[in-house]
């Protein structure tokens, strides 16, 4: 079985909100809301099933996004 691994350095987005699509953070900020319009402002033909919004925590953490 193939599987997809993206790694992303979280280290500058500790404490927001990002929204990421196609395993790039696209947006960032405080309110999960302005991210996500941010977002769909940028990739206007992205469909809102793509885009992933995470609440980056401050301390270190693994996250995991698994896609059936």
């Amino acid at each position: 079985m193939r599987t997809n691994t993206t790694k992303v350095n979280f280290s500058k987005y500790k404490g927001k909100e990002v929204a990421i699509i196609k395993g790039r953070v696209v947006a960032s900020g405080n309110s999960s809301r302005v991210v996500f319009e941010t977002a769909r402002k940028v990739f206007p033909k992205i469909a809102v099933k793509d885009i992933i919004l995470l609440s980056v925590p401050k301390e270190k953490i693994t996250i995991y996004v698994v896609r059936r």
